[in-house]
């Protein structure tokens, strides 16, 4: 008897053993197929890279439609994003399709594309629009007043031209936090808007819309010497800082090597004469003078980078609703500026300029190239992440 209750539990816990085994295999198998459920759940959401392209879907090749309504489209496109044009039409359309992991950006610009020849079917969207005057913010709102026709699309980023004073109230009751479509917005100048959740502070860029064309650095030679100190060429406004500018610039006899070329009124379009001797002229001179416009941050900056010639920024706020901080995003990357309050300053720059040796000049150049190109690898990194985390996070 005694031998058979001895069995008994003997067996018993032969089978309390077993069902422990057994309830903690099934227990670890449950947790790894939910573990392996998030995991795969994250990986089909975002793919992480080292690259400008973090952040991006990887689970489908999705497409983003972005359609340009105002030139510095070109700029993001060409300079920011790299991406091919190819023109149709003469000119009236330009295109492009670029893949950055599993997102296809096709872009359409010009008069080619109105809102009724853009694909109806549109998901994505990022429209690049001019908010500058009156006439073109109505223009702007043309187009996003048209977009509750798209019936299939779901989110919509914009590039935005803001006003030189930063009066771009406008654009809020648009916003989706307000009940509109636009879930972001990436918008030039200095804007007190900005506040990295909604909206993102954009780059001026280059004149795309004075023809002004994506210059690679290796394009420009920086190791010749340049036959001029500095460069102003630009439109002279009465009672402005550049009046200002002129009067010290004849003042100073070292600035014979520096051409200044002003005109009275503001010009918007360039001849392909005119166009060249611009270039040619920053080109050859080691510094631009850069003094404030409408706004403290001019396209001349951005072209300046482009052609190796340093930036002599005019660092003052000027009239208006902008931040009273101007060159945030600029500053936020250490730029290879010379930054100046009052241009009284600009006769102990050149004399510094004169006696500069080459060699220190040269690498300068390099250094200002070289800078401009991370800039903008920065600035692609930075939409690519934002469109990523606000259209599919």
């Amino acid at each position: 008897m005694n031998s058979l209750v001895q069995n008994d539990k003997c067996l018993c816990e032969m089978c309390n053993k077993y069902v422990l085994a057994y309830s903690s295999v099934t227990l670890y198998t449950i947790v790894t197929i939910i573990v392996l459920i998030l995991v795969t759940h994250k990986k089909l959401i975002f793919s992480h890279t080292d690259g400008p392209e973090q952040n991006v879907v990887s689970n489908r090749n999705i497409s983003v439609e972005i359609w340009g309504k105002a030139s510095i489209a070109i700029y993001l496109w060409e300079h920011i994003l790299q991406g091919d044009l190819f023109v149709l039409e003469n000119g009236l359309g330009k295109t492009g399709s670029l893949s950055v992991s599993n997102l296809t950006f096709n872009f359409k610009y010009g008069p080619l594309f109105i809102q009724t020849t853009v694909p109806e079917n549109v998901e994505y969207l990022v429209l690049v629009l001019n908010g500058r005057s009156e006439d073109k913010i109505k223009v702007g709102k043309s187009w996003l007043d048209y977009l509750p026709k798209y019936n299939k699309l779901k989110k919509v980023a914009l590039v935005l031209l803001g006003d030189e004073r930063c009066e771009n109230n406008w654009i809020l009751p648009y916003m989706s936090s307000r009940g509109g479509q636009i879930n972001i917005v990436f918008i030039v100048y200095d804007s007190i808007l900005i506040d990295n959740t909604e909206f993102y502070q954009w780059p001026l860029g280059v004149a795309q819309y004075r023809g002004f064309q994506n210059i690679h650095k290796e394009s420009i030679n920086g190791t010749v010497k340049r036959p001029y100190i500095c460069n102003f060429l630009g439109t002279i406004y009465t009672n402005s800082s550049r009046s200002k500018l002129l009067q010290i610039v004849n003042s100073v006899s070292a600035l014979k090597k520096c051409p200044i070329v002003g005109r009275k009124t503001w010009v918007p379009s360039e001849t392909e004469e005119s166009l060249s001797r611009y270039i040619k002229i920053i080109e050859d001179s080691d510094l631009t003078l850069c003094p404030v416009g409408q706004n403290a941050e001019s396209y001349r900056i951005y072209e300046a980078l482009s052609l190796g010639s340093v930036p002599v920024v005019e660092d003052r706020a000027t009239p208006g609703f902008c931040d009273k901080t101007p060159f945030r995003l600029l500053k936020l990357y250490k730029p290879p500026f010379i930054f100046i309050k009052d241009w009284k300053e600009l006769p102990n720059i050149l004399k510094l300029e004169l006696s500069m040796p080459q060699r220190l000049k040269k690498k300068r150049r390099t250094d200002v190239l070289n800078w401009y190109q991370n800039f903008k690898t920065e600035m692609r990194k930075i939409f690519l992440n934002v469109i990523a985390e606000s259209f599919f996070s």
